[in-house]
């Protein structure tokens, strides 16, 4: 079925889902449900859509982490759903502790591209001291993206970044193309309604809606939302 899957009217199909979905919601928890709707289906269609033997080829789990040291783009929707989920999740000493962290990671990031960010292998914020995405019911559509069949290899293939270039992964790359399309007709919805549609770090986009929370209200008003 991968191979004769209709990308181009798949494409039409987000589009118009999303436009519908982003075209209302003015606080966190009613853009984070439409995000969660968004993502609910997109994993449907994963299911649907992809071949189940390949899709049981991934072998990506909890504690693996091999992936979560590339710089990672969202659009604002998903770092409202992240930010909701986190208020929600942990006390209000945690997120203080997690916003020191996200603050030290963009210092040391800040200005390396992807290259040189896998090439110092700093490791997301949200990895917890296991190696566990303590947001991963809500991580963004690009996470979801990148995927492994091999684990050990693109581990391997990582730390060769210094001596070989751009790592090579083998991965589900119906399941790339697929959440990239979402992804890009996301940002293409959201541009449609007048919204902020400019791709943020996920970092500093989490740590500017957590530190300041009337930036929300200058994402709904159709105003760039001052995130850097």
């Amino acid at each position: 079925m991968q191979n004769q899957f209709d990308f181009s009217g798949y494409s039409w199909q987000v589009r118009k889902f999303s436009r519908s979905l982003m075209s209302s919601g003015s606080n966190l928890a009613e853009i984070s449900g439409r995000m969660h709707l968004l993502a609910i289906a997109t994993e449907r269609d994963l299911a649907r859509f992809g071949e189940s033997s390949e899709t049981s080829r991934v072998a990506c789990g909890p504690g693996c982490g091999a992936c979560c040291v590339l710089n990672v783009s969202v659009l604002v929707p998903e770092a409202v759903a992240i930010t909701w989920f986190l208020q929600r999740r942990f006390s209000a000493g945690e997120l203080d502790l997690l916003q020191t962290r996200l603050q030290e990671l963009i210092t040391r990031t800040r200005w390396l591209d992807d290259e040189e960010r896998l090439f110092v292998r700093e490791p997301c914020a949200f990895l917890n001291e296991q190696g566990s995405c303590i947001i991963h019911t809500v991580r963004p559509l690009l996470c979801r993206a990148i995927n492994s069949t091999d684990p050990d290899a693109g581990r391997d293939a990582i730390a060769m970044v210094p001596l070989d270039g751009p790592p090579m992964v083998e991965m589900n790359l119906f399941q790339k193309r697929l959440i990239d399309t979402v992804y890009c007709e996301l940002g293409g919805a959201l541009e449609y309604l007048g919204l902020d549609h400019r791709p943020k770090r996920l970092s500093s986009a989490v740590l500017a809606l957590l530190a300041e929370p009337e930036i929300l209200a200058i994402y709904v008003s159709g105003k760039k939302v001052p995130i850097h």
